[in-house]
């Protein structure tokens, strides 16, 4: 089953830029098997294809409200994530318009695709290779949790992305992904390394669809399909505090009910 992976230039402003989305694509043993960059939204159609198992996607897909945040940005902060408050009044000031959005509707409706959070993902595997995975103590959970920061590696807005960053962050992705010949390229011009640092977001939300297609008990889904859903890599320990988390801010009227999980098919 095919695991697709997006990074989607959310900018409208840098579309016609040199900058591009970039489409991945993970076979069921985990080896990466196909980088596509794409411009415009049909050619980042194209590149997903008719028929793959899950696509996940950095870019949020739903906005339902005009100001605030949503409902998964409320669940995460609560968790010690920070997460961009989306809303459309945000989007259109920060990045000219809704890209995730309308991938969304320029796909068909037998694609699954979900929305991701890409420095939670690349935590988790620092928190499980610093030793993490196994229940421990709240308090010494939240602790440590706080101490564990991916690694700066994207550009921010049209500037330079971060070299080291993208070595480092490339290196972590290396020991759970099987990247094949696939490595950064020297940061030669500005363009190359914020290429791969494109690259590397789609890799994150390729593995993200790989753990829900292969392990489902390894994601857990926030939000609902109406009020944006996000689909998170997990441990024991941050399931159980997104579940606590989501079932007070549901008791309390914050957020609305959560739907069940997606798995892929």
């Amino acid at each position: 089953m095919r695991a697709v992976g997006v990074h989607l230039v959310q900018s409208i402003d840098l579309v016609d830029t040199p900058r591009r989305s970039v489409v991945v694509e993970l076979e069921p043993d985990g080896a990466l098997t196909r980088i596509v960059a794409a411009a415009q939204m049909d050619e980042i159609v194209g590149a997903i294809g008719p028929a793959p198992a899950l696509v996940v996607v950095d870019a949020p897909l739903v906005v339902p409200n005009e100001r605030g945040q949503r409902d998964v940005e409320r669940i995460l902060a609560w968790c010690d994530v920070p997460a961009f408050p989306v809303s459309h009044g945000r989007l259109t000031k920060v990045h000219a318009g809704l890209r995730g959005v309308e991938l969304a509707g320029a796909l068909p409706a037998t694609v699954t695709l979900i929305e991701t959070h890409l420095d939670l993902a690349l935590r988790l595997l620092m928190w499980l290779e610093d030793g993490g995975g196994e229940l421990v103590d709240l308090a010494d959970y939240r602790a440590r949790w706080l101490g564990i920061r991916a690694p700066t590696y994207r550009p921010k807005g049209p500037g330079r992305a971060n070299a080291g960053g993208i070595v480092s962050v490339a290196a972590l992705l290396a020991r759970h992904v099987d990247l094949g010949d696939w490595t950064p390229r020297a940061p030669d011009d500005d363009w190359g390394p914020i290429l791969d640092a494109a690259i590397l977001d789609a890799i994150v939300c390729a593995f993200v669809a790989q753990r829900a297609i292969h392990t489902p008990d390894d994601v857990f889904t926030i939000g609902t399909p109406l009020r944006g859903q996000m689909l998170v890599p997990v441990d024991a320990n941050l399931r159980g505090r997104l579940e606590a988390t989501v079932a007070r801010l549901t008791a309390e009227g914050t957020i609305a009910a959560s739907q069940p999980p997606i798995t892929g098919r």
